[in-house]
């Protein structure tokens, strides 16, 4: 038996959503960092200085010289980046909602055993579906319900949109009950 509810899609659960599916756990981010780090260290090591070909540039750099100040500005600003980038797809979320085809529009969502399937009410023709093994996560905020599908794309789903709190937790139990087995549960 299938299930369906409806709502219109919101700016903040796009923002929401398209943070939350960029996320990366933060052992994996700290690790992608500090091997980025390293090699522009170990190219700076290999590459010999205009100044003193005797000298690599990561001497000329931590020789503590202003004119380098920039440079490790340029790290430290690179190394956040890479810590954080997930809240750059959201700032980017923000920045293209209005060019988003579902931007406040109402859609329908359609549980059923096999598939998930979001399509706007409006007859603009969207018609997303995706089967219950498509899902790599379950992301739970105190506002939604997230399915990721993928690195990044994901399916919101409000709390707004029922009556009830009793009726999100019926959509939430389906939803849990659907996912394969081994699917993450993340909190955002």
């Amino acid at each position: 038996m299938s299930q369906s509810f409806r709502f219109r899609l919101s700016r903040a659960d796009w923002i929401e959503l398209s943070t939350v599916v960029a996320r990366r756990p933060l052992h994996f981010r700290i690790v992608t960092m500090i091997a980025s780090l390293s090699l522009m260290v170990f190219v700076m090591a290999w590459v010999r200085s205009d100044a003193d070909p005797a000298r690599s540039l990561l001497s000329e750099v931590l020789s503590g010289d202003r004119k380098w100040w920039p440079m490790i500005a340029f790290l430290a600003i690179f190394s956040v980046g890479m810590l954080f980038r997930h809240h750059l797809s959201g700032l980017g979320a923000r920045f293209g909602w209005k060019r988003m085809p579902l931007a406040d529009k109402e859609v329908e969502v359609i549980l059923d055993h096999e598939e998930v399937r979001m399509r706007a009410v409006d007859g603009s023709g969207f018609d997303w579906r995706f089967p219950w093994a498509a899902v790599t996560r379950l992301i739970v905020s105190p506002e939604r319900l997230m399915l990721a599908v993928g690195p990044n794309q994901g399916l919101p789903i409000p709390r707004a949109a029922f009556a009830t709190p009793a009726a999100f937790g019926k959509i939430e139990k389906t939803v849990l009950a659907r996912l394969p087995k081994g699917i993450p549960h993340e909190r955002a």
